[in-house]
């Protein structure tokens, strides 16, 4: 395979033409600075103009105006990447400000809500969406896969909010669904006693879609979304764990 150059030859030789016309200006100024002194007692003063040094002038005085002209360009850019990462991180962790249906699930207003969506370019105006959810905290008790919770990591994680019964309780099976076992309820436990800032763990089962046709729009978001927490499977609760963790609102101000 032949490698494909980062940089062209034309675009090389513009971004050289600033450091050249450095150089050449450097050279004119200590020209400039000998001639000062050779011509402080020397009577006529010696030519300091002449059509080399004019050629190298407007050489240097071209290449110093393209350096600047660079130098505006690339602080816009750095300025565009700049709003768009602050548009980008304020969609990331934020208090939803209003209901919002994602997949099975109502999230009530003022949950805190973190999230990671490839697919947000940073534009400034977006239409609210929780997709590629990571967490949330909820201003009240929500009931979520049989359970009510005070926070969510949806890979399969829920902190209690009260004490409570849980069940069924799954365990895998290494004997069903030979040779690849499966996830089945765990008949010697009909349910477990669960209490408040526990740790739920469920197992969430993969859910099947089509990859091709979201790597081009992304993944569902909305009542569409795959977040169905009715097929997930309650394991354990674990004391001890501390809270979930949920980051808290993006505040910075816009750039």
């Amino acid at each position: 395979m032949i490698p494909i150059p980062l940089f062209s030859a034309p675009m090389l030789i513009m971004l050289f033409i600033p450091l050249i016309a450095g150089v050449i200006s450097a050279g004119l100024l200590l020209r400039a600075l000998w001639w000062w002194l050779k011509s402080r007692h020397r009577t006529p003063r010696p030519r300091f103009w002449s059509w080399l040094v004019i050629v190298l002038t407007v050489l240097a005085v071209a290449g110093d105006l393209w350096g600047l002209v660079m130098m505006y360009q690339i602080q816009r850019i750095e300025d565009r990447i700049a709003q768009k990462n602050h548009y980008r991180q304020s969609r990331q962790n934020f208090v939803l400000p209003q209901d919002f249906q994602y997949g099975e699930q109502l999230f009530p207003k003022g949950s805190l809500i973190n999230r990671y969506d490839p697919y947000d370019n940073g534009e400034p105006q977006r239409p609210l969406g929780l997709r590629g959810l990571r967490a949330a905290r909820f201003p009240a008790p929500v009931q979520i896969a049989g359970a009510w919770v005070s926070a969510i990591d949806t890979h399969g994680e829920l902190e209690l909010a009260r004490d409570q019964h849980l069940s069924p309780v799954f365990h895998f099976d290494p004997d069903t669904n030979k040779p690849y076992g499966a996830w089945v309820i765990d008949p010697t436990r009909p349910y477990l006693d669960c209490h408040a800032g526990d740790i739920a763990h469920y197992h969430a089962p993969t859910t099947d879609y089509d990859t091709e046709a979201e790597l081009i729009s992304g993944p569902p978001d909305g009542a569409q979304a795959r977040f169905r927490p009715s097929q997930w499977g309650f394991v354990e609760c674990v004391g001890g764990e501390g809270r979930i963790g949920v980051e808290g609102v993006y505040g910075r101000e816009g750039p």
